[in-house]
């Protein structure tokens, strides 16, 4: 360790004397080096140079778990154990030609504070101690938590191997705006959303050193409402794409989504369970067993039977490699309501994503036949001399598979049930339901129309005298 820093430090001995008859008093100073740790208004960091680098040492404040932070002397003393652990390392590499591993306490980093965070029971869930059962987040919510960490790391490494204790509000504000700026309002708030939420976990249980939320009280703007609903030609335009792109699963998905108003991870996740005494359509979550049951429209009914028999009837192509075994993956491809049915298995988000964009580029520049009759998707400027076999419909450009669910509230209110009935199919909060037509009848003032036209009826009907 060859790098060094001066710390100037007044001694506590009595001010020297000039030699001949007393003087002004001089205050002695006294340098301190300490390799490799420099110094900020009374606040030591570790700064290791290249070489230490290449070795896996990162930079840290050097501060006690409680947060205040090392003396010189304590500096001093945390540099040599520190120097002393590289020259062990060096030696055991030149013995047996492998350089032992780094180990450190999770906590002291911020990354190993999140995976202790993520073997908690609040990710693993199945708790049972005494009266206290925690179930945990769902697999779907614990995957976006540790994805967005991930992305994280991946766009700021450093920041994962600061101390906790290090983030500052100041610093916390900083680490928001730069990703503001590189990655998006939406991607920022994702992001201090989560680190928020590890800080109030560690904090309350003693962890990494925590005494403040810094997370908390950001200046973050609020992001605009999306509000997208999709229009009868849209719907019945990506239908005919699937169709029409041999990935009818695709128009399977989203009729299920407009006429049940269910998340995506949930349709994907659905099993067929049947009918009820109501001859309502029972779907049972595969992984965690909750039953919904929905009254079907003719639409739905009839897509999902013409599903069933469709399935199973075309050859297997494209099976992705997997640890499932054929028969056990066919065996839940037949019970699943929306599968991948070019390879019989259940769709992984990001390739149901991806398969979807393409069914709806197609749906968007629509289907030009060739002259051997084969097809192929359309210009993006049409010229007028294209023989189409499906017209586009360029306004599905801009619509989302997740824009199924808002769909499905203002369709139902602009059939007239109220936020109780919407509820009852979609499973919204009645919050979330009051939001999202807000933000429609801003767009779309006809429910105000016809609410007034209702009005005018019954006051006639009552003989109103106004």
């Amino acid at each position: 360790m060859t790098r060094s820093t001066r710390v100037r430090k007044p001694l506590s001995s009595p001010p020297v004397q000039t030699g001949r008859g007393g003087g002004s008093a001089i205050m002695a100073k006294l340098t301190i080096r300490i390799p490799n740790v420099s110094w900020r208004e009374g606040r030591p960091r570790f700064n290791p140079g290249p070489k230490l680098r290449k070795l896996g040492y990162r930079g840290e404040d050097l501060r006690h778990p409680g947060g205040a932070w090392f003396t010189p002397q304590e500096a001093a003393e945390w540099a040599q154990a520190r120097a002393d652990e590289v020259a062990g390392r060096r030696r055991a590499k030149a013995q047996t030609g492998r350089l032992p591993a780094l180990r450190r306490p999770r906590h002291q980093t911020l990354q190993g504070l999140a995976d202790e965070w993520f073997e908690s029971p609040k990710f693993k869930g199945g708790t049972v101690k005494g009266k206290r059962v925690e179930a945990g987040l769902s697999p779907v919510t614990s995957a976006d938590y540790k994805g967005k960490l991930a992305s994280l790391w991946k766009y700021d490494p450093a920041l994962g191997q600061e101390p906790p204790p290090a983030i500052t509000p100041q610093l916390a504000q900083a680490i928001f705006d730069r990703m503001w700026e590189d990655r998006g309002l939406a991607a920022a708030r994702s992001a201090v959303a989560v680190l928020s939420s590890l800080w109030k976990w560690a904090k309350a249980r003693g962890r990494g050193g925590i005494s403040i939320n810094p997370w908390i009280g950001l200046e973050k703007p609020m992001l605009e409402p999306r509000l997208c609903v999709w229009e009868d030609h849209e719907i019945a335009a990506m239908v005919a794409a699937a169709d029409a792109w041999a990935r009818p699963e695709i128009g399977d998905a989203v009729l299920f989504g407009l006429f049940t108003g269910q998340r995506q991870n949930d349709r994907l996740a659905y099993e067929r369970a049947g009918t009820d005494d109501a001859k309502r359509l029972v779907f049972r979550q595969s992984k965690t067993g909750a039953i919904v049951a929905i009254p079907a429209t003719p639409q739905l009914a009839a897509r999902l039977e013409a599903a069933e028999r469709r399935r199973f009837s075309k050859p297997l192509v494209g099976r992705p490699e997997g640890k499932e075994p054929q028969a056990e993956a066919d065996a839940r491809a037949r019970r699943l309501v929306i599968v991948d049915e070019t390879a019989r298995r259940p769709f992984l988000r990001d390739w149901y994503k991806h398969v979807f964009t393409r069914v709806r580029e197609v749906a968007a520049r629509g289907l030009v036949e060739n002259d051997d009759g084969t097809l192929r998707i359309g210009p993006e400027r049409p010229n007028g001399g294209e023989n189409w076999r499906l017209q586009p419909c360029p306004s599905v450009a801009t619509k989302r598979d997740q824009d199924l669910r808002d769909t499905a509230v203002t369709w139902l209110a602009r059939a007239g049930c109220n936020e109780l009935q919407i509820a009852s199919i979609t499973g919204h909060s009645l919050a979330s339901i009051h939001n999202v037509l807000k933000h429609y009848l801003a767009l779309h003032p006809e429910m105000a129309d016809t609410a007034i036209g209702k009005m005018v009826a019954w006051m006639e009907q009552r003989g109103s005298v106004l």
